[in-house]
């Protein structure tokens, strides 16, 4: 089965589940009102801190080494103890901490229960089935831990004063989707014997830790600005703020999924074919970048009419904010590229020097541009960084793993991107909705006169015999 379809497997599996999460937050800013929101988000952001020291990179490295082991078995055995070790020392490092934290009654009743999901999560053998490439399962587990949540959600949430339920919520799903893949392992592979052996694990913790770092430092360029907003400018500007994000992180599920199941096949293929891997990575920048720019178009012009579908009036100044981080998905899904096939080459240490430099002028721009500009302010400083970010991954992917080469063909869906976004503008007197659909039907009309070998093809995603013939006819 060709690696795409197997890859979009798994992204359908995760837009769904994501699209139950979405759903359910656009629900929660309406009951809970701004404040509230803004304070359920700076949790979440914590929560996000608290989950790069409890994983130290071990399930970025997990999967790579399980799309390579024979014994599955083993490797479990040996990383969850060590994972479920390093989820309880951050969760108690974080109940010590929670006196230091601003006096706000929604995060103290929160925290302790959010952190719960981080233990929860930390034995969680998901890794091994990605690594395995059972990318079905892995959606049918994904969907099945945010219907949980949502249900939750939806059942739970009538006011303020029950945001205690949301995390409570996270915590069920997260339980079952442990569950899930636990039941599903042991069904396989018998149940480990787990054993704990320090050197293994310092050997792996050195790879591991570098990826770690990389993932740790790109999630503080999704969470520095929030927090920043939180502490300068209080619950209220956090709440739009969130409001503006939460169109782009349900846009950057697709990639994220993508990019996870991409992974495993870019490990084994640069291990084993070089040629491959310089194919798949061709393609699939040329994949991102068609489902990406559409994206990127939409949100920046409609913006207005989205945030006020979405959330109401009530969070109208989050539109400045919005028209900015719709740009951040495309310069995130084109990096990603190049960030996985960096790591899947062994090059870790490029991609973390990368991440470095790229978060250091984030947290330098958020700093000077948030006290002037406000959540606009930060929402610049963050596509000034995936910008830089995406130009230096890409330099040094060309340099030390090979040359790039279908940025040609890159042309056509830019060219078609600028169509798209001449329709959405000169077709402002109507309804939001209906210049979405004229620009997406502009966007496929000229891709197709452009004779876009992706769209040719009908879906090559679902015909794998195609793949090598668009590698050789890729202009």
């Amino acid at each position: 089965m060709s690696p795409f379809r197997k890859i979009l497997t798994l992204s359908a599996g995760d837009f769904l589940a994501k699209g139950l999460y979405f759903l359910a937050f656009i629900y929660l800013a309406h009951k809970l009102g701004v404040a509230s929101y803004g304070a359920l988000e700076f949790a979440i952001s914590l929560r996000t801190y608290l989950l790069m020291l409890a994983d130290g990179g071990l399930e970025m490295w997990s999967i790579r080494e399980a799309s390579k082991s024979t014994d599955i078995r083993g490797l479990v055995a040996r990383l969850v103890p060590f994972r479920l070790m390093l989820a309880v020392a951050g969760v108690c490092l974080m109940l010590g901490l929670l006196a230091a934290i601003p006096d706000n009654p929604n995060l103290h009743r929160i925290l302790p229960a959010f952190g719960l999901t981080v233990i929860a999560q930390s034995v969680n053998l998901k890794w091994a089935f990605m690594g395995q490439q059972l990318m079905s399962k892995v959606a049918v587990g994904l969907m099945c831990s945010q219907f949980v949540f949502a249900i939750g959600v939806f059942a739970l949430v009538r006011s303020p004063e029950d945001i205690i339920w949301v995390p409570l919520s996270w915590l069920a799903g997260e339980v079952v989707i442990t569950g899930y893949f636990w039941r599903l392992f042991i069904r396989s592979h018998g149940r480990p014997v787990f054993s704990f052996h320090p050197r293994g694990i310092v050997s792996a913790l050195r790879p591991a830790f570098i990826m770690g770092v990389a993932h740790a430092v790109s999630l503080i360029n999704y969470t520095f600005d929030s927090v920043l907003i939180g502490i300068l400018l209080g619950s209220g500007h956090l709440g739009w703020y969130a409001a503006a994000y939460k169109p782009v992180t349900a846009a950057l599920t697709i990639p994220a999924s993508y990019f996870m199941g991409l992974f495993p096949t870019l490990s084994r293929s640069y291990a084993e074919n070089r040629s491959r891997f310089h194919s798949l990575i061709g393609r699939s920048l040329r994949l991102t970048a068609l489902v990406s720019l559409p994206f990127g178009v939409t949100a920046s012009i409609l913006a207005g009419p989205v945030i006020d579908f979405l959330f109401g009036p009530n969070y109208l100044p989050s539109v400045p904010a919005l028209q900015l981080l719709a740009w951040s998905v495309v310069l995130v899904t084109l990096r990603g590229n190049f960030r996985q096939g960096l790591n899947a080459a062994g090059k870790q240490r490029l991609d973390l020097l990368c991440a470095v430099i790229a978060v250091s002028a984030n947290i330098v721009s958020n700093l000077i541009l948030v006290p002037l500009y406000g959540i606009a302010g930060a929402a610049a400083a963050t596509l000034c960084s995936e910008i830089l970010w995406l130009f230096l991954s890409a330099i040094l992917f060309s340099a030390y793993v090979g040359p790039i080469t279908s940025l040609t063909a890159l042309l056509r869906p830019f060219g078609a991107a600028a169509a798209m976004g001449i329709c959405l503008v000169v077709s402002e007197p109507l309804y939001w909705m209906v210049r979405g659909a004229l620009g997406m039907a502009v966007y496929l009309a000229v891709l197709g006169l452009l004779r876009e070998p992706e769209l040719m093809a009908r879906l090559p995603l679902l015909s794998p015999p195609l793949l090598d013939t668009h590698f050789r006819n890729d202009a």
